[in-house]
């Protein structure tokens, strides 16, 4: 099986190639263009550089969610046209577990943290042992406080939105370390790749993981961005 994954959540659009849970190759590339223009160029790059055609490629895998959704729909409608394209099934995986696993190798516990806007941040927490990487909670949208509660001592923390949630860590005298990290799309891949191997169905139909609600016009609606 080789898999093509694809990531547009970021500023960085990152593509990559998995095969037996191998990374064969990635391509991450940042600058004025946006992701929408560049990211089939940089697909058509990687599969020429790693020798191979679209016909080699079996399934597809997206990050696609939570996030803001102006970002994740470029990547989104790609994976999309392409798994129709090439008759291959997409999945989707969660943007906070391939940015945990971009710190790897790690031991401890890892918290994804993104800002969601609206005093809220996307939060997800794993276990890191070694380059394996278990899910500790799914995915949630909390205020600000509410993360520096669920976040565990000597926790090791990434995203955009940490800054917001260090306060309130401060002030509950819990101690973390905090590191940049960037998804990778040779990540996105490989955990596509496995995701597909123990649950082997297709969410080529599937929209973005929205995980909370806003109120808008008055009523409840599902979130645009994520």
């Amino acid at each position: 099986m080789v898999c093509l994954g694809i990531d547009t959540s970021g500023e960085t659009l990152s593509v990559g190639l998995c095969a037996g849970g191998e990374i064969i190759g990635e391509r991450l590339t940042q600058g004025e263009n946006p992701h929408s223009v560049v990211i089939l160029p940089e697909i058509e790059a990687l599969l020429k550089d790693a020798g191979l055609r679209s016909e080699d490629v079996s399934l597809i895998s997206v990050t696609g969610g939570p996030g803001r959704y102006t970002a994740l729909r470029v990547g989104m409608a790609t994976a999309k046209g392409l798994a129709y394209s090439w008759n291959v099934p997409m999945v989707r995986i969660s943007t906070l577990e391939a940015l945990a696993m971009s710190l790897l190798p790690h031991q401890g516990p890892v918290a994804s943290i993104l800002d969601a806007r609206k005093q809220l941040v996307y939060y997800g927490l794993f276990e890191a042992q070694g380059n394996s990487l278990k899910r500790l909670k799914d995915d949630l949208a909390v205020p600000y406080m509410g993360a520096a509660s669920l976040t565990p001592e000597n926790g090791l923390l990434t995203g955009d939105g940490v800054s917001l949630v260090t306060p309130y860590l401060e002030e509950k005298g819990v101690a973390c370390e905090t590191r940049e990290s960037t998804i990778h799309g040779g990540t996105v891949a490989k955990l596509g790749e496995a995701i597909f191997m123990s649950r082997g169905f297709n969410e080529i139909f599937e929209g973005p993981a929205y995980i909370r609600k806003v109120e808008v016009h008055g009523g409840p609606q599902s979130n645009p961005n994520g």
